[in-house]
């Protein structure tokens, strides 16, 4: 092989990787290159590099293309063994995500009929054939120990209510001054018992309820408002929106068509009493889930690990490069805003939405709010149409002199940043009149 060849050849190797970005952008357009700081980050800046590459390749004197070669394919294999490195801590952090379990630990949940993993109200529903709303799985399991996640100190897990949700029982002794709708959030991924929003509020004085299941959607969260709103009463509701996956989840519930259904004035929320049938079958389904061990096979499999990997995912996030999907309208989510404030308002309470910021706006040298901002201007105006108050905790955590530790390495509040949630959104709620009176703490 001549040294051209073998300077073409060399080139050809970051040239030919850095043509991946332009080519999966331009076939996803609409996603990652209809706006111009997505094209140049996506598609303008990689594909000039990849093309400087194999020009200097195919043109360039032999010894000067071998050593641009050389250095390029040298830098993009060291970048790989950064990811490499990086990955392989996420892979534990994943594991755990998902409730892997050690022997001993997986034998005790095996024997206890009143332990269940993880779950997503999404999956169950669709798992048991749901396809009417008021026959829905809306809640958790009551009086059941959920595991949240498994870490190097053991399993992490709750005792449900008597609606299946992560509070205290006698919560519900008097009426509630929160409802909390939301996702994992809320629900208190990865923290101990007394460390979630819900239990932060409690410990300051407010009487709260956490009323939220990971995986849920903004369209889950009006659904089970629907259901337990009028039996609870709370006098304000609070939604919280995550900027990480709740526009894409309220995508996703919108193509269900019972739980569209939930938009409807007419919407029949139902009760538990008429999902025990789907509750049942939802327990048999996390019955045989709670037999079959963790793997790493799951992450391949119910993750995009090895996307990302090959992205290179872990190693531009670190540096700020990572930028968010572009953000397609949804007329719809504010008329979901509509509907929750009509049904709190029906009982004389008051609807908040409070705004959580993904974990990637606050890492890396050259990280921006730009990108991220045209979803919070979406969520933001669409709540200021319906006359709704937001706490956006966006700016208040961007105001920490380090905002990354607010959040724990799976990206969920950390035991900091729930504290600081809470006293955020106790300190907003204080100032809001409600019913002619102002919430504040005892």
């Amino acid at each position: 092989m001549t040294k051209r060849h073998l300077g073409l050849l060399v080139c050809a190797i970051p040239g030919l990787y850095l043509l991946l970005s332009p080519i999966y952008a331009l076939l996803h357009y609409e996603l990652f290159a209809a706006e111009i700081p997505h094209f140049l980050r996506y598609v303008l800046i990689p594909g000039v590099l990849a093309i400087a590459f194999i020009v200097v390749g195919l043109f360039a004197r032999p010894q000067f293309s071998l050593l641009v070669g050389i250095c390029g394919a040298s830098l993009l294999a060291a970048l790989f063994l950064f990811e490499a490195m990086h990955t392989v801590s996420v892979v534990s952090v994943r594991l755990g995500m998902f409730g892997q379990l050690s022997e001993a630990e997986a034998e005790t949940l095996t024997r206890n009929e009143k332990v269940v993993p993880g779950f997503t109200l999404r999956g169950l529903n669709r798992l048991a054939g749901t396809d009417e709303l008021s026959e829905a799985l809306l809640s958790g399991f009551p009086s059941t120990q959920v595991v949240l996640c498994t870490s190097n100190k053991g399993v992490v897990s709750y005792t449900a209510d008597r609606f299946g949700f992560n509070n205290p029982d006698h919560v519900y002794d008097k009426r509630l001054d929160v409802m909390l709708l939301g996702d994992s959030f809320v629900e208190g991924f990865c923290l101990p018992p007394g460390e979630d929003l819900a239990s932060r509020l409690r410990g300051r004085g407010l009487s709260t309820a956490s009323i939220g299941i990971r995986g849920n959607g903004p369209l889950m969260e009006l659904a089970t408002l629907g259901r337990f709103g009028e039996t609870l009463r709370p006098r304000r509701v609070v939604m919280v929106f995550f900027e990480g996956n709740d526009w894409e989840n309220l995508e996703r519930e919108l193509t269900v068509p019972w739980l569209r259904a939930a938009l409807s004035p007419n919407a029949n929320y139902g009760l538990q009493a008429t999902a025990k049938e789907t509750m049942d079958q939802a327990r048999e389904i996390l019955a045989e889930r709670k037999n079959a061990p963790v793997t790493s096979v799951d992450l391949l499999t119910r993750t995009a690990l090895f996307r990302n990997f090959v992205a290179l995912q872990q190693t531009l996030t670190r540096l700020g490069l990572v930028y968010p999907k572009i953000t397609p309208s949804n007329p719809e989510f504010r008329r979901l805003l509509h509907r929750a404030k009509a049904l709190t308002e029906s009982w004389g309470g008051s609807f908040t939405l409070v705004y959580v910021p993904r974990i990637d706006r606050f890492i890396g040298p050259f990280s921006s709010d730009g990108p991220f901002d045209p979803l919070r201007m979406e969520v933001l105006g669409a709540a200021a149409a319906e006359g709704i108050e937001v706490i956006d905790l966006q700016e208040a955590i961007r105001t920490r002199p380090q905002p990354i530790l607010m959040y724990a390495p799976d990206a969920h509040f950390s035991r900091d940043g729930a504290k600081f949630a809470a006293n955020e959104i106790l300190t907003r709620l204080a100032a809001m009149p409600e019913n002619g009176q102002i919430v504040g703490s005892n």
